[in-house]
């Protein structure tokens, strides 16, 4: 296949409002449960995970893992009402990048941790769930380079008006 038709195809999978709207939806879906079981109890399943990572000092860890459900939970509701789209997306791929690192700082050191990633809902170990953060990455790259007309197709996004969404473009 040449370079062209690569991008071609490339460009019509972005525009698929159907592809986005799953990646969307996926992915909203992934970090509402993620926040909500975390938010069971903050402390057990948030802050404590993060501190037992012992990556962060703790005074960062116990502000990262308290404020961490909450953030997930903006992403995730940005994300399923196709409000801040590419803002939301965006926050999915930084945390999702640093879930990665982590996961990969924590077993270079030959440790097998529980990472906490769902909370309350199940249980996942730092070895297993390193394989969904490539996976969340590429769905949110696809929604956050995706044109608007699929990342606000079935959303609140649509209802902007077009002098709204050419102003917030690059959070919208």
């Amino acid at each position: 296949m040449a370079a062209d038709e690569q991008q071609l195809l490339f460009s019509r999978l972005l525009a698929s409002r159907y592809l986005i709207l799953v990646c969307r939806l996926v992915l909203a879906a992934t970090f509402l449960v993620s926040s909500l079981g975390k938010m069971a109890d903050i402390e057990h399943y948030s802050v404590a995970m993060v501190y037992n990572f012992e990556i962060l000092p703790r005074p960062l860890a116990l502000a990262f893992g308290w404020t961490l459900p909450f953030i997930e939970l903006a992403c995730a509701l940005g994300l399923l009402m196709g409000v801040l789209t590419r803002l939301s997306s965006l926050g999915v791929a930084l945390l999702s990048a640093s879930f990665l690192m982590a996961k990969v700082i924590v077993l270079s050191r030959g440790v097998d941790i529980e990472c906490g990633c769902f909370g309350a809902v199940a249980t996942t170990m730092a070895s297993w769930s390193i394989y969904l953060d490539p996976i969340v990455l590429i769905l949110t790259l696809a929604v956050l380079v995706s044109p608007g007309s699929s990342r606000h197709w079935v959303s609140l996004g649509s209802k902007l008006p077009q002098d709204w969404k050419r102003r917030l473009n690059w959070i919208w």
